[in-house]
Parts: C-alpha cells; sequence; structure tokens
C-alpha cells in the first residue's frame, strides 16, 4: 500500500520534476545499517528480535543469517570484519550484551566460523583501534586486545575509562581515568608504561574529559576541555565550559548551560556555547574552536549543519518546527523555510540529491494527527516545494560513507526502504588538491603514482565500485608510491583510500582499457 502511495504522489508531481529517487528494495522491520566489509565490500546488516541478523550483499541478495546468543538481550552493538580475527575470509562479529543477571551485567564476545567466545564479562562495545604505523588493538572497557586474535595484552583494572589517542608531539597513548573513583587522568605509552598522570585541583576536573595536544595552541602540554558544573549563576547558568591546560592554566571560560565542538568534514571547527545572558535570555555564542576567538553571538538557540559538505550553516527553528531560518557560515540570515503546519522532527538537510535544481533540500518527518498512522515523511525544497511524500513513515536519514554512493532510508513501523539516489557520480569524498593529496595519471591504465602531502606512513586501499578492496598496501616513511593496479582490474571507477595520523581521505579514479 505504501508503494502505491508513493507512485501516486510521485505522478502527481510528474509534470514538476523528473524522479531522482528510485526504490531499491523492501526489508523487513529492524534495524537496518549498511557496512563495508575488509574483502566482501558494501553489505547491509538487518538485525532482529533476539539478535537474529540477516547480511545482504550491495544489491540486496541474502548473504548470511547468524543469531548471537550470548547475554539475555542477545547483541547491543555489532561490527563486522574478515580479518581482524584471522587470516581466512569469513566474516567475524565483534558484539556486547546484556546478561538478565541481578547487576544486568555488559559484556562483550566475538563470533567467528559459528562459534562465539566471550572476552569480556564486564565491558562495553569493543573498540576497534586503527592508527598510522602502529599495530590494530581491540579495546574491550580497560582491556587491550592484540589483533589478530584476539589475544589479551593489557588490563588497566576496573571502573577505569580507556581511549587510544595519537598526539601530534608524545605519539601513541593510552589514557585511562577512573569513572568513579576519579584520581586523575593517566597517558601511558604504548607498552602500557605509565608516562604523566595529571590531577589539577578543579572542582569536577574529570567532566573536562576531551583530551587534546596543540589543538587550542601550538605548545605541548595536554588540553582539557568539557563542562564543569558549578551550580546556576544569577543569569540561570548551571556550568562553565573551559579548556584547561595540564599546568592548570585555563585558556578559556565561559558560562553556558551546555557546550560542544561542531566538527563538520571539510569545513572549520567550531564551538557553541549555549547559555543565558540574562534569566529567561537564551543566547548561543560561536567560536572558531582552535584559537577559541569569538565569531558571533546568536540571541537565540541553532544548531549547525552542512547540507553537502561544502557550505556550513545555523538553523533556528520555532518550538514545533514549523518554521526555519538558515543563516550561512558569516551569519547572515539566506532563507525562511516553512514547512507546514503542525508538530515536525527528525530534520535533514542536503543539497541537489532529491531534485538536481541545486536548491537545499529538507526532510522531516510530520504528524497530522493523534495516532501512529497519521505520521509521514515529507522532502521539501528551500521554497517549500514538496519533492517527495511518504505516507505512514516514521523517519528517514541519508547513509553517506566514502567509497559507497549515498543511499535514502525510509522506516516504517513494520518495513525499511532503501532508495537510490539517481544521476550521482559517487559517495566518496573527493580530496582537494590543497590536501596535496594526487594520484598522477587519472585516468590510468596498470598503475599511478600517488603522491602525498608530507613524508609519514600511510595505509594505502584501492576500492572498486561495489566498495571491496581490490589491492592494498603501506608506505612508510615517504611521500610517493607507485600503486600496482595490474591488467587484470577490468575498466571503471575506483577509489583510492588513504589513512595517516590525521585520518581517512579518499579520492576517485577511473582506470581504462
Amino acid at each position: 500500500m505504501k508503494n502505491l502511495l508513493l507512485l501516486l504522489a510521485l505522478c502527481a508531481m510528474s509534470s514538476i520534476l523528473p524522479a531522482q529517487i528510485q526504490l531499491e528494495h523492501t526489508y523487513d522491520k529492524g534495524f537496518l545499517k549498511r557496512i563495508r566489509m575488509d574483502v566482501s565490500g558494501e553489505k547491509y546488516v538487518l538485525k532482529q528480535v533476539f539478535c537474529h541478523l540477516s547480511l545482504f550483499s550491495a544489491d540486496h541478495a541474502p548473504f548470511a543469517e547468524i543469531t548471537l546468543t550470548s547475554g539475555f538481550n542477545g547483541c547491543n552493538d555489532v561490527f563486522f570484519s574478515e580479518h581482524l580475527l584471522d587470516a581466512d575470509d569469513d566474516f567475524e562479529v565483534l558484539f556486547n550484551w546484556l546478561d538478565d543477571g541481578p547487576g544486568l551485567d555488559v559484556g562483550a564476545s566475538v563470533w567467528n566460523n559459528g562459534l562465539e567466545q566471550e572476552i569480556s564479562s564486564s565491558g562495553y562495545m569493543p573498540v576497534v583501534s586503527e592508527i598510522a604505523g602502529g599495530q590494530t588493538k581491540l579495546l574491550v572497557s580497560s582491556a587491550v586486545f592484540a589483533l589478530p586474535g584476539p589475544v589479551p595484552e593489557h588490563y588497566y583494572g576496573s571502573l577505569n575509562r580507556l581511549e587510544r589517542m595519537v598526539f601530534p608531539v608524545d605519539g601513541e597513548r593510552y589514557v585511562t581515568y577512573n569513572w568513579k573513583y576519579f584520581d586523575g587522568f593517566h597517558f601511558h605509552n604504548s607498552d602500557h608504561a605509565l608516562v604523566k598522570s595529571v590531577d589539577l585541583p578543579l572542582p569536577d576536573f574529570e567532566y573536562l574529559d576531551e583530551v587534546s595536544q596543540q589543538y587550542f595552541n601550538d605548545d605541548t602540554p595536554y588540553e582539557f576541555f568539557g563542562t564543569r558544573y558549578q551550580g546556576p549563576d544569577s543569569n540561570g547558568n548551571d556550568a562553565l565550559v573551559e579548556v584547561v591546560r595540564e599546568d592548570g592554566i585555563t585558556l578559556f571560560s565561559e558560562p553556558c548551560d551546555y557546550a560542544s565542538i561542531n566538527k563538520l568534514p571539510g569545513l572549520p571547527d567550531r564551538l557553541l556555547v549555549y547559555g543565558y545572558s540574562a534569566p529567561g535570555v537564551k543566547r548561543q555564542k560561536i567560536f572558531d574552536a582552535p584559537s577559541l576567538t569569538l565569531l558571533h553571538d546568536f540571541p537565540f538557540y541553532t544548531e549547525r549543519v552542512s547540507p553537502d559538505g561544502v557550505s556550513g550553516y545555523y538553523v533556528r527553528s520555532t518550538v514545533l518546527k514549523d518554521t526555519l531560518w538558515m543563516y550561512n557560515d558569516n551569519f547572515q540570515p539566506e532563507k525562511t523555510i516553512v514547512p507546514m503546519t503542525g508538530s515536525n522532527w527528525n530534520f535533514g538537510f542536503s543539497r541537489n540529491l532529491f531534485s538536481g535544481s541545486g536548491k537545499l533540500e529538507l526532510f522531516f518527518t510530520t504528524q497530522s494527527g493523534p495516532g501512529l498512522n497519521d505520521t509521514k515523511v515529507l522532502c521539501i525544497d528551500e521554497d517549500g516545494a514538496l519533492l517527495y511524500a511518504f505516507p505512514g513513515a516514521t523517519a528517514a536519514h541519508i547513509d553517506r560513507q566514502p567509497g559507497m554512493d549515498d543511499k535514502f532510508f525510509v522506516t516504517y513501523p513494520d518495513s525499511i526502504q532503501v532508495y537510490d539516489f539517481l544521476n550521482q557520480s559517487t559517495g566518496a569524498v573527493e580530496v582537494s588538491a590543497a590536501r596535496g593529496i594526487k594520484a598522477v595519471p587519472n585516468p590510468f591504465g596498470s598503475e599511478f603514482d600517488l603522491i602525498l602531502p608530507e613524508s609519514s606512513d600511510y595505509t594505502i586501499r584501492l576500492l572498486n565500485a561495489a566498495g571491496q578492496v581490490v589491492h592494498s598496501q603501506r608506505i612508510v616513511g615517504d611521500m610517493r608510491a607507485t600503486i600496482q593496479a595490474g591488467d587484470a582490474m577490468p575498466p571503471g571507477i575506483y577509489f583510492c583510500s588513504v589513512t595517516d595520523a590525521r585520518g581517512r581521505h579518499t579520492i576517485r579514479l577511473i582506470k581504462y582499457e
């Protein structure tokens, strides 16, 4: 029925615009996500009750079925791989579970070749930690495992929180702190030897738990960012957002209700500080995050979004979100959008995906009555023109992942639909020349030279259009390498993924005959 309703909506608009999306597949009710496996490439994973997992290939053909049995609730977060635990190409699953015992304990297990192995009886989702030039590790609560394996390597003790980080000066560090009996932040080297502990005499210092080095300034001491709750001031602000250096010097302090650093790919980081300038008077200050320079002060709350990965916008809305005001990155008002009457939520933003017009696009969930069947998802452009309607849908989102085409997921009470955006060139993130990463020649034949911004350690992966890894190699202490693609690779579109300590970047390549 919902397919018929959507078809009628599309037909009604056929004289206005050509179709820009196409229904690919409808999945049963459950939790659906899209992943990219190490070897076999793009997959869809549908998790249903009792942690029954169904895997599907990129064309939605059935791939595998498994049921995870550990714990009362089976599994919560699930991570798939193919080469992390052993050398074969069979897929592996890392997951955490909730036990039904008196303490509702959380644990973690791995599934491999049909067998489940518990690796922690008290821990949260296993985190696969990859750093350039270093060995891949598995972190489960305060335990470190070497991979492949997992092989137990080190245990930092109960009630400890653990992160593995790479700092620009100190390099690899394991950062721990005791979340219940706080006694400071502890920094350990790659051999797990304690290098330094920092415990400043500040109330609620443990809430400054975002640790960096040379992010806010160029010196080498560690920087601690977060909000410390101090109780309401005369204006009604409950907290202080602060940046404090490990020697106790305060680099930044601002009264707030709450604050966050907004990081959008390809755009400068911004520190958003929400608070009150007077009792009951809301305000939001925008700071450049690294320099902590005040850029603007809005007399209301906004959200920062990037519809296309190129431009940033600040969005203000009414309580019901039936009207939106959008301000550009220079803080100038640019658009007023009136979606429709009623209560609206789950807003998403895009450009040139649903209409091909170059205009901003907005999709959201709206409810026209009290019943669950009164919800629908609408997509409009910046002028309020209706592009698509999904009657009965409860939510929608765009799934964007480097090296794969964008997809549109629409959720109904009994199913999930996956749509493809027509006429999109690629879902990969193009790297600009300013990043200094180039492939020469492009298009290429049997090989190409990869030119990198500086001599360093890099992991290079070449992927085909389905997201499958067709070639990989390491570059150690160099800024140039020849990638031998070989004549056996068919012509077409490929993606070269470059990973170093600063992150992962992808460029699009074309191979000719």
